[in-house]
């Protein structure tokens, strides 16, 4: 017997790809031992000795707060700190110029991605993605009746193909009034690709020219889970810059998330920040997505907000969380240099990185690479078109030799 509505029934047929390769990682490390099984599976930073990395100041601060702050309710919109503290934390001195912005809290940048997703398409509408992209859009859009449709994300070059995206923006603004497309930069996930400043400049100058032209409305939205991985703040922000004056057309939108950045991914804290030259747009806004906290989860992670408010303070605090960012950065760093050297030592195609968790090498059988990867206990992620490495979660001296062995399986 069914019970469930008709557009409910077939959901969850399929196991989440990542947590389910995950649990089948932690199985063999229980039966086999953590050396001699490799863990490339899931997006969350491990230390040298193969444990949850995390940041010894967050640790500290969360466990000194009283318990009003650790389990008392937040407004449903977030402590006003927190939403000023977002906005510091990710624009700063780079807040494009004549522009409004406000912020909300929302669980993890994924929150912030569903409220985007519905408060800005109607239902059986498309939302726009890269070929290369985040499974759980896909799962967003269809747990509210959305769809999703894909540009070709990488030219013969390597570089973000325009082409294929204004093609694709074309296309769906003749059946659509206005559309959300989703940029995943910098560190992108699964390929580890940042958009460039140039790149940026054409795409704007053409969303500017098309919504003047077409009265047609383009909400971008940047999901920046990875932004304090990439690379300086100059690097990873000086972008942001360039919204600056564009048309009330034209609403810039941004997933923030505390899980990456704060390495707590387990207390889903994130927020949503929207950018506008309207000042009416950005007071729709703020006022459409906090009815949808309401309406979805309530109320956010009390301890998560204030820990963000009390950083964005605290230039000690700050800069002890910085440094201690920058540590696991240079972590990644090093354990990404190892992978692409020998790589390239091994000619291993891979996707275009530059930075971030992720590298993704692509193949016609991931499934059958995957598996085969799998019987030699070395745990990868296939996607539609290749195997994610989880670079992130890999000790450095496990490291030589990952290219090779998956070079003699794609043969």
């Amino acid at each position: 017997m069914e019970i469930a509505a008709p557009h409910a029934a077939g959901k969850g047929k399929k196991p989440d790809a990542v947590f389910s390769i995950l649990q089948r990682a932690n199985q063999a490390v229980r039966e086999l031992g953590t050396e001699n099984v490799i863990n490339a599976s899931i997006g969350a930073i491990y230390d040298e000795e193969e444990k949850f990395a995390f940041l010894p100041t967050v640790k500290e601060y969360l466990q000194q707060l009283p318990a009003s702050e650790m389990m008392s309710y937040a407004p449903i919109a977030g402590l006003p700190e927190f939403e000023e503290a977002v906005i510091k934390e990710t624009l700063g001195k780079f807040q494009p110029e004549n522009t409004f912005v406000r912020a909300l809290a929302t669980p993890g940048g994924t929150g912030a991605v569903r409220h985007v997703v519905y408060n800005y398409t109607q239902q059986g509408e498309k939302v726009l993605v890269p070929d290369w992209a985040w499974g759980p859009y896909w799962t967003i859009a269809a747990e509210h009746q959305r769809q999703v449709e894909v540009y070709q994300m990488f030219n013969s070059q390597g570089e973000l193909n325009l082409e294929s995206l204004q093609e694709k923006i074309v296309q769906l603004l003749e059946e659509q009034e206005q559309l959300v497309i989703i940029f995943n930069t910098p560190a992108h996930n699964p390929t580890g690709y940042s958009i460039t400043n140039l790149e940026w400049e054409k795409m704007l100058s053409f969303f500017r020219e098309y919504v003047l032209n077409k009265r047609k409305k383009i909400i971008l939205l940047l999901d920046l889970a990875y932004l304090d991985y990439a690379g300086t703040k100059e690097e990873t922000r000086s972008f942001m810059r360039l919204f600056s004056d564009l048309p009330e057309s034209i609403l810039i939108t941004m997933a923030f998330s505390m899980s990456k950045s704060y390495l707590i991914y387990g207390l889903r804290s994130g927020a949503l920040i929207g950018l506008s030259s309207s000042e009416k747009v950005i007071a729709e806004f703020y006022r459409v997505n906090v009815c949808s906290n309401r309406g979805v989860w309530s109320n956010g992670t009390r301890c998560a907000q204030r820990l963000l408010a009390e950083v964005a303070a605290s230039p000690t605090l700050s800069r002890r969380v910085e440094q201690e960012r920058a540590d696991y950065t240079g972590l990644l760093q090093k354990r990404a240099g190892l992978f692409l050297k020998e790589a390239k030592e091994v000619d291993l195609a891979l996707l275009p990185y530059q930075s971030g968790f992720f590298i993704t090498i692509p193949t016609k059988q991931p499934g059958e690479i995957a598996e085969k990867l799998r019987e030699q206990h070395f745990y990868t992620v296939p996607l539609a078109k290749g195997i994610r490495i989880a670079i992130c979660g890999v000790p450095t001296y496990k490291i030589p030799g990952m290219a090779s062995r998956l070079k003699e399986v794609l043969g």
